[in-house]
């Protein structure tokens, strides 16, 4: 009964045959020499990373960055070359050269890549894939292939990713059920590499199998009917909704008198890409199928959007006068100006190619991450004006002002400390903090440079802000250690990697109060200090309290462990300023391991 099941199964070519596998294969790799190749050296290279416990570390992490940005940048020079009657290697050669200066650029600071190189990668790896979208299109345009060839690359993905998912589950159960029945132990990194490998090579492979080669040549439209189904009855209902909230919204502003808040910015972007998408799934059908809906679509849509891309406007340039550019409003910013664009071209334009949609937001996305017009200067070069503002005011008034106003040059300092550019500040302070606070550690840079400044809050208590900071009296500190094997300081926060104590590895969760603990691979469990940070902030003072308010002690299966926290500082939540979570510690760390008894 299987067997006829899955005979019907391939006859109907939802599963393929052994027979279409092989000689997909054979053409996919013809196909595509260079990319399959680019992703098996950097699979194979991934799995050697994750055996030598390597794969997090910065330096290894930039290659295997541009590993993953290589396989959708070469697709998509693979099909821009395929325009060309004459063999192109010089694309290619130029899409190697991009690959190079990326791999350049990438800043690793401390164990970590920059958190700047990390935001291009991501706008490079969008940039790739709406670039396969649009590649076999650059030189030539027909709305029933375009429509054709973006229906091919989603079957394509989907298919892939559901054999790399069958297959991978397929694997790991298999693994468990050796472990299981002849007590074979595996390493827990075997399933990640097994999923690297699935991910990595099959996903890649099954993809690119899938890819028809004559894709000018296809002008018949297969308008399925539960596409039809899918963008008459679910995304358009959609799209109406959004706009019905969204108008409701603006006529809330206008009864009030509110100007909008910031994350309106967001839906109308959302409504956007929704309406945008549409418009693309009905393109090569709207004159022609059977629906009031469909017809109707282009465009009232775009009339109607116009009301909302001013609120838009009104919403981002709100934030940015109140805080200033930073890169999330530098990137709302620039897709307000795309959105109000394609808008204008959909009504004004008369061959209206959608092949505009992906191809303009590609070169944005290039356009936006360098330069001094780019995203990352123009988000320092804002912030270090707004503290020369601020900083100016504060003392003017001879370093003595609000909470809030102490709160927005805080706020502005962990931004530049964690873009690594506090040495911007040196023409408005009068020296480099970086130089001057000679310290590795990030969270007492910015703390260091914070008191250094010695300003007087007026409205709130002194000790709203410097109670986010505590330390023990450690001058007559004695410590027994007639229990336990092991001591060690560590200092634990999201920058600091060198937390281990013999095999054991300390590691304190951002924007939490847990601190993990690993023996090697195996992980053993959690320590929760909330009970303490709770106590710390009753506390009358902050400074040179009793050991003991400071202590906790935790027993595992394997061992017991004690902590002595030396000092503590506590950072607020994003959303609520009120709760506080444990940012970074010293600490001292006393293990007991219970197998050497």
């Amino acid at each position: 009964m299987v067997f006829v099941y899955l005979y019907k199964l391939i006859s109907m070519k939802i599963i393929p045959s052994f027979g279409e596998i092989t000689s997909k294969t054979k053409k996919a790799f013809k196909r595509f020499p260079i990319t399959l190749f680019w992703a098996i050296v950097g699979t194979l290279f991934t799995l050697f990373t994750i055996e030598t416990d390597t794969f997090d570390s910065a330096f290894y992490g930039k290659v295997i960055l541009i590993f993953i940005l290589g396989i959708s940048w070469l697709i998509a020079t693979r099909f821009f070359e395929e325009q060309f009657k004459k063999d192109k290697t010089w694309i290619f050669l130029l899409t190697f050269g991009f690959l190079s200066l990326f791999y350049i650029s990438i800043d690793v600071v401390g164990f970590e890549i920059h958190q700047n190189s990390i935001i291009r990668f991501v706008l490079y790896f969008l940039t790739g894939h709406l670039l396969v979208m649009v590649a076999p299109f650059v030189f030539s345009w027909n709305k029933s292939t375009y429509f054709n060839y973006l229906k091919s690359v989603f079957i394509a993905l989907v298919r892939s990713l559901f054999f790399s998912l069958v297959l991978y589950l397929g694997i790991v159960l298999a693994l468990l059920a050796i472990k299981h029945l002849f007590a074979i132990d595996f390493k827990g990194e075997r399933f990640f590499q097994v999923f690297v490998f699935c991910i990595g090579i099959v996903n890649t492979w099954i993809y690119l199998s899938d890819f028809p080669k004559d894709i000018h040549n296809q002008l018949a439209i297969n308008y399925t009917k539960a596409l039809e189904v899918l963008v008459k009855y679910i995304l358009i209902p959609l799209v109406i909704l959004y706009l019905i909230i969204l108008y409701a919204y603006g006529l809330k502003i206008i009864i009030n008198w509110n100007l909008p808040k910031g994350w309106v910015s967001y839906l109308v972007i959302a409504l956007s890409f929704l309406g945008f998408i549409v418009q693309i799934l009905i393109n090569p059908i709207q004159k022609t199928i059977d629906s009031r809906a469909i017809r109707r679509f282009y465009p009232w849509f775009y009339y109607l959007l116009f009301p909302l891309i001013l609120l838009l406007f009104v919403a981002i340039f709100r934030r940015i006068n109140e805080y200033g550019v930073t890169e999330n409003r530098y990137f709302v910013l620039t897709l307000a100006f795309w959105i109000l664009a394609m808008t204008i071209y959909m009504l004004i334009s008369k061959r209206k190619k959608i092949k505009v949609f992906p191809f303009s937001l590609a070169i944005i996305a290039i356009v936006v991450s360098f330069g001094f017009w780019g995203a990352f200067s123009v988000s320092t070069k804002s912030q270090v004006q707004r503290f020369e503002k601020v900083y100016t005011d504060i003392k003017n008034t001879d370093f003595t002002t609000t909470f809030e106003k102490k709160n927005q040059l805080r706020s502005i300092i962990r931004y530049l400390n964690e873009k690594n550019e506090l040495e911007k500040l040196e023409t408005t302070i009068g020296y480099n903090p970086k130089t001057t606070f000679k310290t590795e550690s990030h969270w007492q840079l910015q703390s260091k440079l914070i008191d250094s400044l010695n300003i007087k809050v007026t409205d709130k208590p002194y000790s709203t802000y410097k109670n986010n900071y505590y330390n023990i009296e450690e001058f007559n500190l004695t410590i027994d250690i007639k229990n336990y094997d092991l001591l060690k300081s560590l200092l634990l926060n999201k920058y600091e990697r060198k937390n281990t104590i013999k095999n054991y590895r300390f590691s304190l969760n951002e924007k939490s109060n847990i601190i993990k603990i690993w023996n090697g691979d195996n992980y053993i469990g959690d320590i929760d200090c909330s009970d303490i940070v709770e106590k710390l902030q009753n506390q009358d003072k902050n400074y040179n309290l009793d050991p003991d308010l400071m202590t906790t002690e935790r027993r595992f299966e394997t061992l017991n462990v004690k902590l002595i926290f030396q000092n503590i500082s506590l950072s607020e939540t994003d959303d609520d300023t009120t709760k506080k979570y444990l940012s970074s510690t010293n600490v001292y760390v006393l293990i007991k391991e219970k197998n050497a008894e």
